[in-house]
């Protein structure tokens, strides 16, 4: 009976090598080879990522953000025919409002003319917003010099110009920090005869309110309409 070799004892001729097979390091190259495959793959990634974001996400507000927004303070006035206006039936829209007089020579009429420019190009969103002035001129802006002043700058129709008394205008101005130089005038006197048109120094500067009601941001008298359309189409798409 035949036996193995003892242990530790030499193998046979010719029996078959149990040393095994060497294992070959991975070559320095292919290391860098992956990773620079991970640094493309990475970079593909994010720019995809940039890319869906970019086209996803809502547009940069241009006016001047107010963080956070506050609550709007409601008010009712009469419009230019007379009818009373509360700022909270626009709730639902996005709102602009700013402050004028019908006389005014200068920053006015630029505004009104700006706000028309913003209408026209917003389109469907129009019927989504709403535009208002508010007077700061109690005694200069009667309902003839304010339809007066809608129809040379073309916005009747489009921008609802908001009149009053001074005990009816001072507290919307106090909220929305608007100073005007406005001399108040006896009622009376003021009836007797046709006020005399004078210039009336005031602020100049349109909120944009949201949806919900809420000041979000707002734009200077020179503002461009193209921003405001921006800022009007982001916050209605909300």
């Amino acid at each position: 009976m035949s036996t193995g070799p003892e242990p530790g004892g030499a193998a046979p001729e010719g029996a078959p090598s149990e040393t095994p097979p060497a294992v070959q390091e991975p070559r320095r190259d292919s290391r860098w080879l992956y990773v620079a495959l991970a640094v493309v793959v990475a970079a593909a990634v994010a720019a995809t990522g940039a890319t869906l974001r970019s086209r996803f996400a809502p547009p940069a507000l241009a006016g001047a953000l107010l963080n956070p927004p506050i609550a709007a303070y409601d008010f009712r006035l009469p419009d230019q025919d007379g009818r009373a206006v509360s700022l909270s039936d626009s709730r639902g829209k996005v709102v602009v409002m700013t402050f004028l007089y019908a006389h005014c020579p200068d920053v006015c009429p630029l505004i009104a003319d700006a706000l028309h420019h913003t209408y026209e190009q917003l389109g469907p969103t129009a019927a989504h917003t709403a535009f208002l002035a508010v007077s700061v001129d109690p005694n200069g802006d009667t309902p003839e010099a304010v339809r007066g002043f809608l129809d040379a700058h073309h916005v009747r129709g489009e921008l609802t110009y908001l009149r009053g008394t001074f005990a009816q205008l001072q507290p919307v101005w106090a909220h929305y920090y608007v100073g005007s130089d406005a001399k108040e005038v006896n009622p009376a006197a003021s009836a007797a005869a046709a006020p005399t048109p004078d210039q009336v120094g005031h602020t100049a500067i349109i909120y944009v309110i949201d949806p919900s009601g809420k000041i979000t941001l707002f734009l200077p008298g020179n503002f461009d309409p193209n921003d405001l359309v921006t800022d009007i189409r982001a916050l209605a798409s909300r």
